[in-house]
């Protein structure tokens, strides 16, 4: 099923109905591929590949570019005015009610007491980051591809709008907002993708971590992630054969707020491309 994120849509939901139904703006389309005995891709179109030996849902989140930012800021600036506009309605209210509120009579039963509104600022304003607005979910369903004679890769194949795209969890996002799985919140990669291409990110492979020693040991840890990055030798569906084709150039990238509010973790670390010393993350493609 396709999916298309729109920001005017998500700005109805979080920040201004109104400006909503003036402006739609698309930041990101995205769409799974699905399997198919030919595969036709939109040369306008970038496409992630990714493998799982699990069925784990993976989220990207788009980083903006100058353009983004610019449309993203004029949104944001134009739904302040909007705000400050319906503020200034409130606070009129307020001051009538007010003045009703201090002349009633002594020992008279009064209401509750009117509460002044926030003025919006813009440090206080709150507008839908522009993460939330760009979500890219790559699968578990949906696969382009799976494993067979006891092979359990699942390969996705995800159509999105071109530009850089950071790796924000092993999550799904719910229809009404909400989230299940976690987020690479301290830490994570980002990479390009282009126009007409296939950018292939990698393998993602589940371990079992031994069991708790002490306590009650007949539940297992949970399930570990590990990753292993695309090199130009690892190779691709037949299908995709005619193809440009190219392993993802992956770039460290630093923390993220946990907009879902789950559990926090950070992409596994990755030689030539970034380790960890305690919560700070180490970049090793200085130079690259």
């Amino acid at each position: 099923m396709n999916r298309i994120v729109i920001a005017a849509a998500a700005l109805a939901a979080f920040a201004s109905p109104a400006l909503a139904r003036k402006e739609k703006v698309v930041f990101v389309e995205t769409s799974a591929v699905k399997d198919k005995p030919a595969v036709a891709l939109d040369p306008a179109q970038a496409y992630v590949l990714v493998r799982s030996d699990v069925a784990i849902p993976l989220h990207l989140m788009r980083v903006p570019s100058a353009e983004d930012q610019a449309t993203y800021d004029r949104l944001r600036a134009e739904a302040l005015v909007e705000a400050r506009g319906k503020y200034a309605k409130k606070l009129a209210s307020y001051e009538r009610d007010r003045k009703a509120y201090d002349s009633m009579p002594k020992g008279a039963q009064k209401p509750k007491k009117p509460e002044k509104p926030v003025e919006p600022t813009e440090e206080n304003f709150e507008f839908t980051p522009f993460g939330l607005l760009t979500g890219v979910s790559i699968g578990p369903l949906n696969r382009f591809a799976k494993g067979s004679d006891g092979d359990k890769t699942s390969t996705y194949l995800q159509q999105l709008t071109p530009g850089r795209y950071r790796v924000y969890g092993l999550m799904s996002v719910m229809p009404n907002g909400g989230a299940m799985g976690s987020c690479f919140c301290m830490g994570s990669v980002a990479f390009d993708v282009k126009a007409g291409e296939v950018t292939d990110l990698g393998r993602f492979t589940a371990r079992e971590l031994p069991k708790r020693e002490g306590g009650d040991n007949a539940k297992p840890m949970p399930l570990a992630v590990e990753f292993r990055p695309a090199t130009a030798g690892t190779p691709l569906d037949p299908r995709l054969a005619k193809m440009a084709a190219s392993p993802a150039v992956l770039r460290p990238v630093g923390k993220l707020p946990n907009y879902y509010g789950m559990t926090i973790d950070r992409f596994p670390a990755i030689d030539g491309v970034m380790r960890y010393d305690r919560d700070r993350i180490v970049d090793l493609t200085k130079g690259n």
